[in-house]
């Protein structure tokens, strides 16, 4: 279980959403882009443009708040 600052719960809901996944998979694409770029200079891009795109087990969101997060 996370705790997640005022309003980024939300935006990580919807950045999921829009890359057709769970709010889990979201987090660990994430987390997992910022790990492979450690040591590096930083860009100022996105680390969604570095996210793998969707997989087979990964689903979009299904508005049930009580089963992500």
């Amino acid at each position: 279980m996370l705790r997640f600052p005022d309003g980024m719960r939300a935006r990580l809901a919807e950045r999921a959403q829009s890359n057709l996944r769970s709010m889990n998979s979201e987090v660990v694409m994430i987390l997992a882009a910022a790990l492979s770029d450690e040591g590096k200079p930083a860009t100022g891009g996105s680390l969604q443009a570095n996210a793998p795109a969707a997989g087979p087990n990964d689903t979009a969101l299904q508005g049930s708040p009580a089963t992500h997060g």
